[in-house]
């Protein structure tokens, strides 16, 4: 599959906006091109044109005039047609400066005489002046024109073209993303809802069509989902009222057999009744709702004393207080079912350590177990998956301990984690979330880590 481009956004908005701005160009583009050349260059042609023959009759005319009366045609023409004659030649200013238009005037005067001719630029307090020299009776006659006399300002004209151009594309995308993103920002939310074991509410079936048919479809697909939970739960629990009844009888039966009957075959049935019994209880509680429950702020030393309380084999020291908020009932099946985990598969010490210096609490449960490979670190969390060599079923495992743990830290916005332990064994690390609010994706997996200095 190819990768995306990097210089393609990631966003909606940056997607569309990439998109207008593209389409924009290329149409302003064209429409640069068009305009410059069926209207502003025809006209400009015209323009420098008849400019070229008033300062070649201005410079004739002149040397035809009397004496007299050449100071009071000068100054006409200044004030009517912003023609400046003079027999000197004006000092040059060599600074840079930009005026396409300078180009069609010089082509329409050399045209206009035959010959090439060059015009030089003066800069005076007022404006910019151009010059060029043209042959009289008594010599050369300089005649010129300011830069105010052609009114164009390419420049301002193409900023100002520019700018509200972007202004209006990123309007444009605003409004357009908009109308799209958030409707989809919101069935994200509610999806997201769904994972973590909510019911949202229904979305609003208005819009386009298309979001209109997105938002009926997640509306089926979420109820359906619920009605499938539900019947879920009810068809376990039917399951175990049926199943438990001849188990109660076959119990009743093993105690009322003779006397002289084999101990150990009463051990073995009496052993499979209990595994039996634990199999229904403990698909019962997978059946069941594990979504999110009330959160109450507690210290996280109290929560774990409580549970590694008169269990053997296991490490625990408690520290300094260390308070989060939380679903405490759940956070208990959580770390209950790690602990169970690390101390029926590991025959040495398990430790419990506990993590508050980087801002979010952090319980780890580290064993000395068979350890999980990490292309099963995934797999272990789905119900009823075991490792082959590892886990069979004279352990008494059922399969469901690290799912119930997965869905209840799923539902409750907690980081679980499993990780390989230098030196052999496994750390199931729970990341709870800190006091303020914060969202935070489950992250399942991971690489062989160092133990936190408090252990190992």
């Amino acid at each position: 599959m190819m990768s995306r481009a990097r210089w393609i956004p990631a966003t909606l908005f940056g997607r569309t906006l990439l998109t207008l701005l593209v389409s924009f160009t290329l149409f302003g583009c064209v429409t640069f091109w068009v305009i410059v050349t069926y209207a502003l260059t025809p006209v400009a042609q015209r323009s420098a044109s008849d400019l070229a023959n008033i300062m070649v009759l201005s410079a004739r005319t002149l040397h035809q005039l009397p004496e007299e009366m050449r100071d009071d045609y000068c100054a006409r023409l200044r004030r009517d047609y912003q023609i400046m004659l003079r027999e000197e030649r004006p000092s040059t200013d060599p600074s840079h400066f930009f005026f396409p238009y300078l180009r069609k005037v010089t082509q329409a005067l050399e045209e206009r005489l035959g010959r090439p001719v060059d015009i030089v630029s003066s800069l005076d307090s007022e404006d910019r002046w151009f010059w060029v020299a043209l042959d009289g009776r008594a010599g050369n006659i300089w005649v010129g024109f300011p830069r105010s006399r052609v009114q164009t300002r390419p420049i301002e004209g193409l900023s100002m073209i520019v700018a509200v151009a972007l202004m209006l594309i990123i309007v444009s995308a605003l409004l357009i993303a908009g109308r799209i993103t958030q409707p989809l920002n919101r069935l994200a939310k509610a999806a997201e809802q769904v994972a973590l074991g909510y019911s949202p509410k229904t979305l609003s079936e208005s819009g386009p069509t298309e979001l209109v048919n997105l938002a009926r479809q997640f509306n089926v697909t979420s109820r359906r989902i619920r009605e499938l939970i539900a019947n879920r739960t009810l068809l376990l629990a039917g399951i175990s009222h049926d199943l438990r009844t001849p188990l109660t009888r076959l119990r009743l039966a093993v105690e009322m057999l003779p006397q002289n009957t084999s101990a150990e075959l009463v051990s073995r049935m009496e052993r499979d009744i209990d595994e039996m019994n634990a199999l229904i209880t403990q698909a019962i509680d997978f059946g069941k709702s594990l979504g999110p429950g009330q959160r109450e702020e507690v210290d996280l030393n109290t929560v774990i004393s409580d549970l590694v309380a008169g269990r053997a084999r296991v490490i625990w020291r408690a520290g300094q207080p260390c308070r989060a908020r939380v679903d405490v009932i759940a956070l208990r099946r959580i770390i209950g079912n790690l602990l169970e985990n690390a101390l029926r598969y590991s025959q040495e010490l398990v430790e419990v350590q506990l993590d508050c210096r980087r801002g979010r609490s952090i319980v780890q449960v580290l064993d000395r177990g068979p350890g999980i490979p990490a292309a099963e670190r995934e797999a272990v969390f789905r119900p009823y998956y075991r490792l082959e060599g590892s886990r069979s079923r004279l352990t008494g495992g059922t399969g469901l301990g690290l799912a119930v743990a997965y869905q209840l830290a799923l539902a409750n916005q907690l980081e679980l984690r499993l990780d390989a332990r230098r030196g052999g064994g496994s750390v199931a690390s729970v990341r709870l979330p800190p006091l303020t609010p914060e969202r935070d994706p489950t992250v399942i997996g991971g690489q062989a880590v160092d133990d936190p200095p408090a252990g190992a």
